[in-house]
């Protein structure tokens, strides 16, 4: 478990977001971890939605001839209740571990991350919070 840990302390270093994405990642099965801590190219990105619309988004560049895999989760996931925030991020590590394709020729990739993220612990909530809703827009996260 301390080289889970030390593996996120690596990437993550806002404490309420460390500490979520130690849940899930901790919930994993020991085989996807290694999966990940064995791979260069697995990199997770904080990025903050700007006032304007805008976003930043501050991650190590990959090293080009290996690929990478990016798991973007925005700040505001630390601000959300915690089990929509631990769905969010095992949706995305999901992604990441399906390389954002299906676990199957035709298969959805979103079905299969949430398939997968259900399967690890973390299922999709039945209703999922709408922010920053205006007339005319809907936001999942």
């Amino acid at each position: 478990m301390n080289a889970v840990h030390d593996f996120i302390a690596t990437l993550i270093s806002d404490p309420g977001m460390r500490e979520r994405v130690l849940h899930v990642f901790s919930a994993l099965p020991e085989d996807v971890q290694e999966a990940f801590m064995g791979d260069p190219g697995f990199v997770i990105g904080i990025y903050d939605t700007g006032r304007w619309g805008g976003s930043r988004l501050l991650i190590p560049c990959p090293q080009p001839a290996q690929g990478s895999r990016l798991v973007a989760l925005e700040r505001s996931l630390t601000a959300r209740s915690r089990a929509f925030a631990h769905y969010v991020i095992a949706h995305e590590l999901a992604h990441a571990l399906l390389w954002n394709r299906g676990r199957h020729p035709g298969e959805d990739p979103e079905v299969a991350a949430d398939s997968l993220a259900a399967a690890w612990g973390f299922a999709r909530p039945a209703t999922l919070p709408l922010l920053g809703a205006a007339p005319g827009r809907n936001r999942l996260f």
